[in-house]
């Protein structure tokens, strides 16, 4: 027979306190557990990372390019009139029995002999600033320009040497204000010299020819024009100096877009154009 068990109500389970203890019991199977060697881990993840930030922050500033030093060239600067300057034509007056004529021509330009000085019919010789064009090989130089006015007894002495062609066929152009004694529209013609440039087209000279024109790639020579009275030429000079004289010129090729658009040549076609022959 089964002896029943008599608790007294002191010595009962509290229901309370029971679920108290499975509780405690419950949080504490879930609360989670950190491994140390993940902290560890992820430490020593995030101080990596700020070493490489560091160190590329430092590879930029060490290898960040900087700018060049000043340096002073030994190369000699020439002073050019820039391209766009323009100056006032003045009157030029050549008073001899061979040369007696008049013409304008820029300001900034020197002459010689003077204007209304020139009974002994001595060569006129006009000379342009130096300035900056680019030659027949594409290349910016600095150049000048010389006009001469000679009398028809001289020779065109530069036409007897290093085999002298037309590098384009002669062109007409037209005095501004004509006299009876010239034509109103010569012939301009441009002279190539073997030691000029080797680009197609280039040209060292031009010669008001007269009635006389020539077709591209022709021989020209002094013969040829032994009858033009008065000579009127224009030479073109490369200048490695500021003197730009003797050795330290050469000659200067330009093409047919040069000519045409510089103003510094501009200047040397309207000069040509403005001369009156009496």
């Amino acid at each position: 027979m089964n002896k029943i068990t008599q608790y007294r109500v002191d010595d009962r389970p509290d229901p309370d306190s029971v679920d108290d203890d499975l509780d405690q019991k419950d949080s504490k199977v879930y609360q989670p557990n950190v491994p140390k060697e993940k902290t560890g881990l992820k430490i020593a993840i995030i101080v990596i990372i700020g070493l490489l930030l560091i160190g590329g922050l430092t590879y930029y500033i060490g290898h960040k390019p900087t700018k060049p030093k000043g340096h002073i060239s030994s190369q000699k600067i020439i002073q050019v009139t820039p391209n766009n300057t323009s100056s006032p034509d003045v009157k030029y007056v050549s008073n001899g029995n061979d040369l007696n004529l008049s013409f304008s021509y820029p300001q900034n330009w020197s002459v010689a002999p003077p204007t209304n000085d020139n009974k002994n019919d001595n060569t006129i010789t006009l000379t342009s600033p130096l300035s900056t064009v680019i030659n027949a090989d594409n290349t910016s130089v600095v150049g000048k320009i010389i006009i001469q006015v000679r009398p028809g007894t001289d020779t065109i002495n530069e036409l007897n040497n290093n085999t002298p062609i037309t590098a384009l066929a002669s062109a007409q152009i037209a005095y501004s204000q004509p006299t009876a004694n010239q034509t109103s529209y010569p012939f301009i013609s441009y002279v190539h010299f073997s030691n000029g440039s080797k680009a197609s087209g280039a040209f060292e000279e031009v010669i008001i020819t007269g009635g006389i024109s020539f077709a591209l790639g022709q021989s020209i020579s002094a013969e040829y024009l032994s009858g033009l009275d008065p000579i009127i030429s224009a030479s073109f000079y490369q200048c490695a100096t500021q003197s730009c004289i003797g050795t330290s010129q050469s000659l200067l090729s330009i093409n047919s877009n040069t000519w045409q658009n510089t103003s510094i040549f501009k200047q040397v076609l309207t000069t040509l154009e403005s001369f009156q022959l009496n």
